[in-house]
């Protein structure tokens, strides 16, 4: 059994991710890896966290705990459902959940959900080398250096390389993500997708606009001009970023 189970917490509601990430903190053998409040976010980024334990909600947007754990490959982390319908707990039983926790959660009950699996977790565990992982990516790889990020699309989850993408263009609160060959419709907003982009690799042109600056071929006045032949509007907000960042890769002054 390992002397430490790394937690994470994967919760949209403010108040529950501050109580678990509490009651984390209150167990000397626990430690908190990492909170998410986004299930696409934490997919891709689990991986390089090795959490032993992973605290599930169940109602999100986007992506719902059901969903997430269903496209979670084995072996995965222990999982522990938090919800405030007890309904949902058969859901979760039938893909192998370990307990889970009715809302509001109490002390008393997470602790005895925590003492039910500290055995369940192997004792190889304890060597960082042997943790479980959600995903066959090395562990010792941190989340920086993804060169991906998966978008859910209608009942798919799709992995996606960031070099594969052109552009992407906002509708709302979704994104048409243009790739090199094909376009894929995410429910995401634009700000949720600048957090997880290299900021090295991509720049926001427009309110509606981020583009890849590998797949900027030219620029004129205010046009992009993109390697796939498209030309794209600089939003007068942005222009003077676009034109500095320009210019610092300009090969002469």
């Amino acid at each position: 059994m390992p002397t430490t189970l790394r937690c994470a917490i994967i919760e949209d509601e403010p108040l529950a991710q501050e109580l678990l990430e509490k009651y984390v903190r209150r167990v000397t053998f626990l430690e908190l890896a990492g909170t998410f409040d986004d299930a696409i976010a934490a997919f891709a980024q689990l991986p390089a966290l090795a959490p032993h334990i992973i605290f599930l909600d169940i109602n999100m947007p986007e992506m719902n705990g059901i969903e997430f754990l269903k496209a979670l490959p084995a072996p995965h982390p222990v999982i522990i459902m938090t919800t405030a319908n007890p309904h949902h707990a058969l859901d979760g039983f039938e893909l192998g959940v370990a307990d889970y926790l009715l809302k509001p959660i109490t002390f008393d009950r997470f602790l005895k959900a925590i003492g039910r699996i500290r055995e369940r977790v192997p004792a190889a565990a304890q060597a960082p080398e042997n943790r479980v992982v959600p995903a066959a990516i090395p562990q010792q790889q941190p989340v920086a250096d993804l060169d991906f990020t998966y978008f859910k699309t209608d009942k798919r989850i799709e992995q996606v390389l960031f070099a594969e993408i052109e552009y992407v263009e906002a509708l709302g609160d979704y994104l048409r993500v243009f790739l090199q060959d094909r376009h894929i419709v995410t429910h995401l907003t634009i700000k949720k997708l600048l957090e997880i982009l290299p900021a090295g690799l991509f720049v926001r042109v427009h309110r509606s606009h981020i583009v890849q600056l590998r797949r900027i071929s030219s620029m004129e006045g205010n046009m992009l001009h993109l390697a796939s032949g498209k030309e794209l509007l600089i939003g007068p907000n942005y222009r003077d970023e676009v034109r500095n960042l320009m210019k610092k890769m300009l090969a002469n002054t």
